[in-house]
């Protein structure tokens, strides 16, 4: 048994034996006459060890005994007792999140803010906490990791606001630092070659020197690679394409100018729809969800070799979603740049999935493709994205940009 005072050991029973689950933190206290009870346990299942589930719940104790003492003298509300940790576990209750999005902000909380202030009550956290959290990752990091961490106390705040607790959002009061960080990715990552391309996806054909019994194995890989071949060609974001349907291709033909001959021509197309993703949210996981964008719901004319690369993964798929796993089920974000990192190492050659999307942005731009064309193509919103946003393309803009598309020699 412990002797620590005002914390107990909680226990469940197993096959008739008593097994410790937790300890908590337990305060009884009269407030202007009513009596109170707080608690807060410390679940050993989040631990590695008792030692460690122990050393939190009494630094928490301490932290809570002088506010437990203050409530007692002052009457204080029994709304001032949220923590900062608590308030972010019901960041999900008040605002939707994808899976994605949740995963981040998690991680980005539990390096930056948790290890300070998890503990520390809403109403004690000042200015100078919110500005030192963005200055120390500011000093480490990237500017969009400075503008994550941001967010979370943004939403920590905002969730303290619905529950009417006597604070104001300190994120609009202070300044953003900038950060002297950039991206690790160098800018010959930005694109890539023809001939690297199909180098990369020879190694990856090859991949694995799987048996031929090995059929799941092999048909995961091909799918995966018939996907990429597909980014490269639409520039789509690989939520996008891995959430296409045989419906939402169709092949015609179509009147376009070419650009060397200035002639008119008839040629085929394969019309691509992009109405929904593959994403996961807070409750479900690889399911269709709405496109990132109202923008980003477009319909995408495909000419030369990419009406190629789409008949061949019809072809090969077995699935009404074109590019499920052997089982049927969407292709995982992880599962895809797992494989991806893999073949790179193997072969040499630096691809990821949103490779694809930016040498399909950087190709058009090369040959002065009107931003507003591009700007369509990629299912941008503004000009942070693609420039000019402002701007309309014509439909003859979208067919010819596409039809004429130059890869980088």
């Amino acid at each position: 048994m412990i002797k620590e005072k005002n914390i107990f050991e909680r226990y469940s029973k197993k096959d008739g034996n008593r097994i410790l689950t937790a300890y908590t933190v337990d305060f009884h206290y009269t407030e202007q006459g009513v009596k109170k009870h707080y608690t807060k346990d410390f679940s050993l299942n989040n631990y590695f060890s008792k030692n460690a589930a122990l050393r939190d719940a009494i630094a928490h104790r301490d932290r809570m005994a002088p506010v437990i003492k203050r409530k007692k003298m002052f009457g204080a509300s029994e709304k001032e007792l949220y923590t900062v940790d608590e308030l972010f576990s019901m960041i999900p209750k008040y605002f939707t999140r994808v899976q994605g999005t949740y995963t981040k902000n998690n991680k980005v909380y539990r390096f930056y803010i948790k290890k300070r202030y998890a503990d520390v009550l809403i109403t004690d956290i000042t200015t100078e906490d919110v500005q030192s959290t963005l200055q120390e990752v500011a000093s480490r990091c990237t500017q969009q990791q400075v503008r994550n961490v941001k967010t979370d106390w943004h939403r920590i705040f905002q969730v303290a606001m619905q529950k009417d607790l006597p604070v104001k959002d300190l994120t609009q009061i202070i300044d953003t630092p900038v950060s002297n960080k950039v991206s690790q990715r160098s800018q010959k990552e930005q694109n890539i070659s023809e001939e690297d391309f199909q180098k990369f996806c020879t190694a990856m054909s090859r991949y694995g020197n799987y048996l031929p019994d090995n059929i799941e194995l092999i048909y995961n890989r091909n799918i995966m690679l018939h996907l990429l071949k597909l980014m490269r060609v639409t520039g789509l974001r690989p939520q996008e394409a891995k959430a296409l349907h045989r419906s939402d291709i169709d092949f015609d033909t179509v009147q376009v100018v070419d650009d060397k001959t200035n002639e008119v021509k008839e040629v085929p197309v394969a019309w691509v729809s992009v109405v929904r993703s593959i994403g996961s949210t807070f409750t479900e996981k690889l399911t269709e969800k709405r496109t990132k964008t109202p923008q980003s719901m477009r319909i995408l004319p495909v000419f030369r070799e990419g009406i190629d690369v789409i008949k061949d993964a019809l072809a090969y798929s077995t699935n009404e979603l074109i590019f499920a796993d052997y089982q049927g089920n969407p292709i995982s974000s992880d599962a895809l740049s797992d494989y991806l990192n893999r073949v790179s190492k193997a072969c040499g050659i630096k691809v990821y999935a949103g490779l694809m999307r930016k040498s399909f942005s950087a190709d058009n731009y090369r040959v002065k493709v009107n931003p507003a064309a591009i700007k369509h193509m990629m299912g941008h919103k503004n000009e942070n994205m693609s420039v000019n946003w402002y701007a309309t393309p014509a439909g003859d803009e979208v067919l010819e940009a596409m039809y004429n598309r130059k890869y980088k020699g």
